[in-house]
């Protein structure tokens, strides 16, 4: 049975996720948010104050990743591996575990295998950077391969428009999310809700959407505060509880393959 696998908590989450599957034929206003970048600082233990639905992405190697995994699974919250991946600008310190575009299949397979090994209870991972990398077609091919394995899914972070990660995933039949809102690219409280409030907004339409922020002071005072008070009739969501509907993507786009090899 695989490390990210809990018990008994695994059947209540699927019970949850058959629901929200069964709901969302009706109204699919969910929202998931995700706080990248963990495990650099001691600040980040801040952000194990969020409500449980919020997911981490720790950083591979870093000096209270492990830690703060720790306490997060003992939260119950889901987890990523927080991949760095090469960038445009390829001179930007991307951290320890890197991916990198010269790496061969093998090197950035044994790469992929040792930070997700190093982070046992993570249910998925995402791209920290990667404009460059997740526009690779066989890198991300790799990438792909490496998670079915491990039974891992792929949240798209999209810093290119021009990423091949969500396609690829699909193609291979690993369960694939997208970013849909930075919440924090501007740190100043205003923007941070400007941005939030956009979420909502696209969510109340009827389609899931997924944050990404930061632990940034700025964004967990407002989170904590925001979070505290009703955001219906949108709702917060466990990352994992989207994986229904990104699975039934997958079936969708098989059956459609094999509707025109008939055809």
């Amino acid at each position: 049975m695989p490390l990210h696998q809990r018990g008994t908590t695994v059947t209540t989450r699927l019970l949850s996720a058959f629901l929200l599957l069964l709901s969302s034929f009706c109204s699919a206003a969910n929202l998931a948010i995700i706080i990248d970048d963990i495990g650099n600082s001691e600040h980040d233990f801040q952000a194990l104050k969020l409500p449980s639905e919020v997911a981490f992405s720790l950083l591979p190697f870093t000096p209270q990743a492990l830690t703060i995994g720790q306490q997060a699974w003992a939260q119950n919250r889901d987890m990523l591996l927080h991949i760095p991946m090469e960038a445009v600008a390829n001179n930007e310190f991307l951290g320890p575990g890197a991916l990198r575009a010269n790496m061969s299949e093998q090197e950035l397979k044994h790469k992929l295998e040792q930070a997700i090994v190093a982070l046992p209870f993570i249910q998925g991972i995402n791209n920290h950077m990667g404009s460059k990398l997740t526009t690779m077609a066989e890198q991300m091919r790799w990438t792909m391969e490496t998670l079915r394995h491990h039974e891992l899914f792929f949240l798209d972070s999209r810093t290119s428009k021009n990423t091949l990660a969500e396609s690829t995933a699909q193609s291979l039949g690993v369960p694939v999310l997208r970013r849909h809102i930075f919440l924090d690219n501007l740190r100043s409280r205003a923007a941070i809700e400007k941005q939030f409030n956009l979420a909502l907004k696209l969510a109340s339409s009827g389609r899931d959407v997924v944050i990404i922020g930061h632990p940034y002071p700025e964004t967990l005072s407002f989170l904590q505060q925001r979070l505290n008070q009703p955001i219906a009739p949108v709702n917060l969501v466990n990352i994992t509880e989207l994986m229904p509907l990104a699975e039934a993507a997958i079936a969708k786009a098989a059956n459609e393959s094999g509707s025109e090899a008939v055809n």
